[in-house]
């Protein structure tokens, strides 16, 4: 298991959570602490899924990225 990837695990939770609970800022936040510990958003990634998962339910993406 890559270092790290449990506390991307856990704050991908969380960002489902926030969706789920229709806490969109909160999810915003959460999706941007997974940019800044992912290092790619390759297919599968944490990073990738939380880009999906939030697609779906209307966050909007940063500029930039």
């Amino acid at each position: 298991m890559p270092e790290g990837s449990h506390l991307e695990d856990q704050i991908l939770a969380a960002l489902e959570r926030a969706l789920a609970e229709g806490r969109l800022e909160a999810a915003e936040h959460l999706l941007r602490a997974l940019e800044a510990l992912c290092e790619d958003g390759l297919p599968g990634s944490s990073l990738a899924v939380a880009h999906l998962v939030a697609s779906e339910e209307g966050v909007p993406k940063r500029s930039g990225r």
